[in-house]
């Protein structure tokens, strides 16, 4: 018992690092969508827990599942068993709980207590005064100069503004009550307090988010998100696809949320509520937004003359609503949404593209549902616009001993179905054109020892980009996790990915389609050598093939984390080797820069990266982060490509934060 009380210890007050799967998973993501998430509010909202945990024999439903850590069933689980012994009486009960191991506890201490009435109770004075005041202020450049920046006697730069990077977030929060803040950002090349940016920082929020007041349940003020069932018709918090962590497949996530982020597009922009009385709940929000002129790939940049032009260019209003019934196993939904835009949206013109979204208004209705029976799970969407074309997603998670979890899961998402901010689970990054089959299993081989693997087959009815045809493919994964105890992990993984593209070396209109094959192979561990030291490697190996073409890639990584015994003090190096012959073998490794931001690297050629990083943490509640990046890229004259291309073969990154907690 006393060791888990040491691993609480040790996470207080901060974000435990990311599992081997968690990290694989968030990787995934980033090689699927080529970018980083920029909405970070999961990760301010598991720092406020490890402030103020969740009680166990009080907090709701909706708030477990805001941890992403526990499985519908498992959420089950832990109320049956309340229900039938009474609340917990120590946190070391949770070892009782059928489905609970050692791993999936520990992931959950930094963020859980029990207790008998730990919950306070607030009037509207407490929400005003008992909250938590939060400071953030983040700096970031590469500190070689790219072809935007430079000017001649002759010409003038190409970028508007400096390459700095800038964050500053102010946040009060009372944990599970209310919300406040203002977010303030500037992208590199975008000016600052000159030119198109008079007002200073590019881009501007502002929030207030109101919960559990009298009948209110969540009422949002300025920037929030909103979350329909399981994404397709609207999804804007941040949801995963495909991974190692293969049973978190469903989407789940408070319907209306607050907006902190320094995302420039994902979000709403005006007043939303929710309204609750006994098993209905009732939702209704209305959103209007100065966007720029492309509404299907707005970047939020504007660094150039072309950009600014394009700014704030486009009206859209959005109005929306959701009427819940929700019982202590089971829950039904009915969702609503329209846009309205002030100028028609005009699709491509390549084929791929004949049946995309066009025109000036977009409606959308959904309905979704979840059952829990006994051991099962059963959720759904199905979704429709108002072209009349359909999206169809349905789910069973199913517990079916106590070491082993499955899952099955299909979709059916029509090629001409359209929804703005759909984020819904599959193999494309958003719902249409796709059918397929997933089936996923996860079963404790022994108290050690956790093997987790998945077969997905789909197929693309209509043609798509780099397929002149459609075609079909599967992905399949392995992943074993070994953790013999809290000091110890280490991670295998092999994936094989079979799709189908354009065939080269053919001048046909439309090219035949030929299958492509791409395998990754990974192993990672994780180890406390000591109370304050951990290292951790990875070797992963990864080839594409594609006809006669035959690319490889091959990556090394070790990584050092060390926290000082006498003083607040944390010092973090990481020495990466990669070689991957073109982009289809591109490395993506995540690594935990700052709080609240993981820096993504996407290796390609041959070379070598450093990465180092300090964190001081003062008792007064500020903490302070340097980080600095290097790296060196053999046989090159330049790196990047277009404006942001360098001369030399060295790329640096230099980054630091402060926060202020009072």
């Amino acid at each position: 018992m006393a060791a888990l009380l040491i691993h609480i210890y040790t996470y207080a007050q901060t974000i435990p690092e990311l599992t081997a799967a968690e990290e694989s998973q968030l990787e995934d993501y980033t090689s699927h969508t080529d970018q980083v998430p920029e909405d970070d509010m999961h990760w301010q909202q598991l720092q406020a827990y490890t402030r103020h945990k969740i009680n166990l024999n009080t907090n709701s439903v909706s708030v477990l599942k805001s941890l992403h850590i526990l499985s519908p069933i498992q959420i089950q689980q832990l109320l049956r068993y309340r229900q039938q012994l009474g609340d917990f009486i120590s946190i070391y009960e949770l070892q009782a709980v059928p489905g609970f191991d050692a791993q999936l506890i520990n992931r959950l201490l930094p963020y859980v207590q029990v207790g008998k009435d730990l919950e306070a109770h607030y009037d509207w004075k407490d929400y005003v005064k008992k909250g938590e005041h939060t400071l953030l202020y983040r700096y970031g450049r590469q500190l070689e100069k790219s072809k935007g920046y430079i000017s001649t006697d002759t010409t003038t730069a190409h970028y508007l503004g400096s390459p700095d990077k800038l964050l500053l977030r102010y946040r009060y929060n009372l944990t599970h009550y209310i919300s406040w803040g203002a977010v303030m950002e500037k992208d590199a090349g975008e000016a600052f307090f000159k030119g198109a940016q008079q007002q200073g920082f590019d881009f501007y929020s502002l929030h207030l988010f109101v919960r559990q007041y009298k009948w209110i349940k969540s009422l949002a003020l300025g920037d929030f998100t909103v979350n329909m069932g399981q994404g397709l018709l609207n999804w804007q918090s941040l949801a995963f696809g495909k991974g190692a962590t293969v049973m978190q497949v469903k989407r789940e996530g408070e319907l209306l949320k607050p907006y902190a982020s320094a995302g420039e597009y994902n979000f709403f922009r005006g007043a939303g509520i929710t309204i609750a009385q006994g098993k209905w709940a009732t939702t209704t929000f209305i959103s209007y937004r100065l966007m720029d002129g492309n509404v299907t790939a707005n970047s939020g940049y504007h660094r150039t003359l072309t950009e600014v032009a394009g700014r704030n260019s486009l009206a859209q209003l959005s109005v929306g609503g959701n009427v819940t019934i929700e019982g202590s196993n089971r829950k039904l939904g009915f969702n609503f949404i329209q846009h309205h835009l002030s100028a028609p949206v005009q699709k491509g013109k390549a084929p791929y593209q004949l049946f995309g979204f066009e025109g000036k208004r977009l409606t959308g209705f959904s309905t979704d549902y979840e059952v829990t029976w006994k051991n099962m799970h059963f959720f759904g969407e199905a979704a429709m616009s108002n072209n009349g074309k359909t999206a169809l997603i349905n789910g069973l998670l199913l517990t079916a001993t106590n070491d082993v979890d499955l899952v099955l899961m299909y979709r059916n998402y029509d090629k001409a179905y359209h929804a703005f901010y759909a984020d819904a689970w599959g193999e494309f990054y958003k719902p249409v054109n796709e059918k397929g089959l997933y089936t996923g299993i996860s079963m404790k081989v022994s108290s050690h020892v956790k093997l987790n693997a998945y077969a997905d087959h789909f197929i693309f009815p209509w043609l798509q980009y780099r397929a002149a045809a459609p075609g079909r493919g599967r992905d399949l994964l392995i992943a074993l996790t070994y953790a013999p105890d809290k000091q110890t992990e280490l991670f295998v993984r092999y994936s094989c990915l079979i799709k189908q593209e354009n065939g080269e070396g053919t001048d046909r209109f439309l090219p035949p389609l030929v299958s492509v094959k791409k395998n990754v192979w990974r192993i990672q561990s994780r180890v406390q050598s000591t109370t304050h030291l951990t290292m951790k490697t990875r070797v992963e190996l990864s080839q594409y093939v594609k006809e006669e073409n035959t690319q490889q890639g091959f990556l090394l990584f070790h990584e050092m984390l060390y926290q000082l015994k006498q003083r607040p003090l944390q010092l973090y190096i990481r020495y990466t080797r990669f070689i991957a012959d073109g982009s289809n073998t591109s490395l993506y490794t995540i690594t935990s820069g700052m709080l609240y931001e993981y820096a993504l690297s996407r290796l390609t050629g041959e070379g070598h990266q450093l990465q180092t990083r300090i964190r001081w943490k003062s008792a007064s509640g500020l903490t302070f982060w340097l980080r600095y990046e290097l790296t060196i890229y053999g046989k090159v004259s330049s790196t990047g490509s277009g404006w942001d291309e360098v001369k030399g073969n060295s790329e640096s990154v230099l980054q630091c934060q402060f926060q202020h907690l009072f």
